[in-house]
């Protein structure tokens, strides 16, 4: 056997196991699924609105300029069934009026807050108050990037729990009850929660509330809600359950202030500044040998703005997959060191081999594979099978996605369940090679170069299928 016959068949049988690795994940997920459903149901959830016991929670927004969905997000957060909160809107030095827009929408006046910079952040110019009888604080500081402007927040922030959320961001009316349930049940160990992020193009908002769940039209923003719904329903369930969950989202989560302020905060001028402190918790408790957990919460669902034009997920996944560059080279001693137990020889390695490599093997795969058959240095007797496996498995955890988002039943419309079938079966032939090209391209970049990665941005309330007044 030859050489490129070897590497084919390592190919192949690359994308197999990363299927089948995938497969695995979704199983546990949906066993985790039906026990966290069983939980929340006979957990007295709403006990907690009226308890002397239930945490406060400080609500973080960094804001740079976001003028377009400000205010209708923090109208969202305002309204949440959750008595106990405060919340923080980060200005990073915008150059829009997104100060403006909050100080005429809320009322706000200048305020002298003395607080302990726990965290170094750039110069904060001032804050604000509202006069309204709402919990609302406006931050205006000098820009520093998104990290910068969540330190700044949880300085401020007088509560022992702090939740960090993106200014684009439509929360559902419980979400935080349903995720901070999860730091009810084990005060003592949990460190950090992150929630169930869904894309919000398509559905109807009104007064910062989803009042009506719908497909978006446009096939890119169609195919983001599948990869969506597979990443948050299929993957971190499973994840959270095996105790390697490496990702609390940046667009919802929640952590214990004491702990984020022990490994000093959020990392300034991060492009994955979300997963670079998660695994700082995960590294930090696990070299001190502190008992902690880092857990998902399904139910917790929080509705943001996807990409409307291909240019801009071209931009914003080759922001992400950069930030995932970091991260890997930060925490490569992590990597298969029993030292840090379920992470350093399950979840870190998973990640790096299925994530981090992957695009660079799907690469070659779908480039050299083929050519090799047409140029008859493969047995396509044996390859041809062998890629379709790895496709039908593919698609069966796309469909797994879908299965188990049937749970919550969001998407009932008439023709939705068929929408998403065609797209999740599509996928695996058109929309994951464009991925993992832009992937790809992402290793080559200039790592000084660190911003905000903005997306140019409709506005919350013009997203929906159809509109009323907002």
């Amino acid at each position: 056997m030859s050489f490129i016959e070897i590497f084919n068949y390592v190919i192949l049988i690359y994308f197999i196991g990363m299927e089948l690795q995938l497969l695995f994940v979704s199983v546990v997920s949906f066993f985790s699924l039906r026990r966290d459903q069983f939980t929340s149901a006979h957990g007295r959830l709403h006990d907690m609105l009226t308890s002397d016991t239930t945490p406060p929670v400080s609500i973080i927004i960094p804001a740079y300029n976001e003028a377009a969905g400000i205010t209708e997000s923090v109208r969202s957060i305002a309204m949440l069934k959750y008595t106990r909160k405060e919340i923080i809107v980060v200005n990073d030095g915008s150059s829009d009026d997104t100060v403006q827009r909050m100080i005429d929408e809320f009322r706000m006046e200048p305020i002298d807050v003395p607080f302990r910079p726990s965290l170094e952040t750039e110069v904060i110019h001032r804050v604000y108050k509202s006069r309204l009888p709402l919990p609302i604080v406006l931050v205006d500081k000098e820009n520093g990037g998104k990290g910068d402007a969540i330190n700044a927040g949880i300085n401020i922030a007088q509560y022992p729990y702090v939740m960090a959320t993106d200014a684009d961001m439509v929360l559902d009316d419980e979400c935080l009850l349903r995720a901070v349930r999860h730091f009810v049940e084990d005060r003592a160990r949990t460190i950090a929660v992150g929630g169930n992020v869904r894309p919000l193009n398509g559905c109807e908002v009104r007064r910062g509330r989803v009042t009506r769940v719908s497909l978006p039209r446009r096939p890119v923003e169609l195919a983001q809600v599948v990869e969506y719904i597979r990443g948050f329903l299929s993957a971190r369930p499973g994840w959270s359950a095996l105790g390697s969950l490496l990702i609390v989202s940046g667009a919802f989560g929640i952590f214990q202030k004491s702990a984020v302020i022990e490994v000093g905060g959020f990392r300034h001028g991060h492009l994955g500044e979300d997963m670079e402190l998660t695994m700082r918790l995960h590294r930090h408790y696990r070299r001190k040998r502190i008992p902690y957990r880092i857990v998902y919460a399904p139910d917790a669902v929080a509705w943001t703005e996807v990409p409307l034009t291909r240019q801009v997920l071209r931009k914003q996944r080759i922001r992400w997959h950069r930030g995932l560059m970091q991260v890997i080279w930060e925490y490569k001693g992590m990597l298969l060191n029993p030292r840090y137990g379920v992470i350093g020889l399950l979840g870190w390695p998973a990640f790096v081999a299925f994530e981090f490599v992957a695009p660079i093997v799907e690469f070659l795969g779908w480039v050299v594979v083929p050519a090799s058959i047409v140029l008859g240095f493969l047995n396509w007797e044996i390859a041809v099978p062998l890629l379709l496996i790895s496709l039908v498995l593919g698609a069966a955890n796309s469909l797994i996605g879908l299965f188990l988002d049937e749970r919550f039943g969001y998407y009932n419309a008439p023709g939705d369940a068929a929408k998403l079938l065609v797209y999740s079966l599509g996928e695996q032939l058109g929309m994951r090679q464009r991925t993992v090209r832009r992937r790809v391209r992402a290793m080559f970049w200039n790592p000084r170069k660190k911003t905000w990665g903005d997306m140019q941005r409709a506005g919350v309330g013009n997203l929906g299928a159809e509109k009323g007044p907002a």
